[in-house]
């Protein structure tokens, strides 16, 4: 249950880089986001153009980042949250989650052409 609140997350809140387009920085679940809307997109209008090389790039960085945050939540479960007790371990992990999403929330750490109003956003501002 941990590894899974922690892999949630990441996944809603990490910043990674969207490679070859323009350098964004967005969490995972937004490149999935943006991969689905494509998805309905192309299943309605057609692929033609760039709307599927951008539905690909957007699916592959959602699954290899996926994967990535995945490993990290793994090395962090096994190699930092294995020394406490199990007792300590899901109030650690729960001060872990609670942090990022907190510090994300009134941070502007996403960088994007995507976004509503601004290329910098806050967490709130990311998902509205």
């Amino acid at each position: 249950m941990i590894r899974w609140a922690l892999f949630l997350v990441l996944l809603l809140t990490w910043p990674l880089p969207l490679l070859g387009l323009d350098g964004s920085l967005v969490p995972v679940a937004r490149y999935a986001q943006l991969a689905v809307s494509l998805t309905r997109l192309i299943l309605r209008e057609g692929a033609g153009g760039m709307v599927g090389t951008l539905l690909v790039l957007f699916w592959v960085h959602a699954l290899v980042y996926g994967a990535l945050l995945f490993g990290v939540v793994v090395l962090v479960e096994k190699g930092l949250l294995a020394r406490f007790s199990d007792r300590l371990r899901p109030w650690i992990a729960l001060g872990i989650c609670a942090g990022l999403v907190v510090w994300f929330s009134f941070d502007d750490p996403y960088d994007s052409q995507f976004h509503h109003d601004d290329a910098h956003a806050s967490l709130p501002v990311l998902y509205r």
